[in-house]
């Protein structure tokens, strides 16, 4: 399964619920409908402050080292889900999906996906792919669950390899057992290149400028782990009890950073990581 991230700042004419709503109605129609496609979610940056959703308290002593102008480099990220990564590169591409008096019809649109970059984003998406480690898949009801970000950032004196086996390990572990958890996935990001195919080669992202913007925005972290739950104040409590003092212990040793958002999720296309059938599993 190749699982791509892509973080996107709103153009600037936009106001965030603007970019919100532009983003969740318009451009999702046609990105669930890429070709291929195994699963489509969008995650976009809550109204409210992070202190807001977990108390003042919980914020100052969960944050370490919190990039300053962190959200001024995003609104929302999506997250595409394919098999393989020749189904990712060919994904925009005209899909036969689009009902004509003659049956199913090809639909150019969503090789363009909605052609509204240019006024829904602010530059090129910084896209990337992760390495999933599910520590308890995700159980959602029907309804809206509240869905935390955690961006952690590897020390600089410690090998990925190690790193990535300790958070994967004890640290999910642990976590995973907090009450009211409803699903915890770790992505930890890679250095494999989603972008020169995807997208045009005179985008933004390929710019000096734009590759500048993208490695500052990377510069604070290298892993994003996500977390749902019924209500913020599950999280809140678990982690300020004596129980998961470890957690807190095992951050201030193999974390240099680590702090938190809430976003709001739109489930597009529901994650599929079976075998797929032959026609249309979208």
């Amino acid at each position: 399964m190749l699982k791509v991230f892509g973080f996107v700042k709103r153009n600037p004419r936009l106001t965030h619920d603007e970019y919100r709503a532009g983003h969740v109605g318009y451009h999702n129609s046609f990105g669930r409908r890429l070709n291929n496609i195994r699963g489509y979610l969008l995650n976009v940056a809550s109204n409210r402050p992070i202190s807001d959703s977990l108390g003042a308290e919980a914020v100052e002593m969960l944050t370490t080292n919190a990039p300053a102008d962190f959200d001024d480099g995003w609104d929302g990220w999506g997250q595409l889900m394919f098999d393989h990564m020749e189904d990712y590169v060919g994904a925009r591409s005209p899909a036969r999906d689009h009902a004509g008096p003659n049956g199913l019809d090809t639909d150019t649109m969503v090789a363009k996906v909605g052609d509204d970059f240019d006024q829904l984003y602010a530059g090129s998406p910084f896209q990337f792919q992760v390495d999933e480690h599910i520590a308890m898949p995700v159980r959602r009801p029907e309804r809206k669950l509240f869905k935390l970000a955690q961006f952690i950032k590897k020390p600089a004196t410690l090998a990925p390899e190690l790193f990535r086996a300790y958070l994967t390990g004890r640290y999910a572990t642990l976590a995973a057992t907090m009450p009211g958890l409803r699903g915890m996935i770790v992505n930890v990001r890679t250095n494999l290149d989603v972008m020169t195919k995807f997208f045009a080669a005179d985008a933004e992202g390929f710019t000096p400028e734009g590759i500048a913007r993208r490695e500052a925005f990377y510069e604070g972290w290298d892993v994003l782990v996500e977390y749902w739950f019924d209500e913020p104040a599950q999280f809140s409590s678990a982690r300020l009890s004596p129980g998961f003092e470890q957690l807190r212990e095992f951050e201030s040793v193999f974390f240099s950073a680590v702090f938190y958002r809430e976003v709001d999720e739109t489930v597009a296309v529901l994650p599929k990581r079976n075998t797929p059938p032959p026609f249309y599993h979208r």
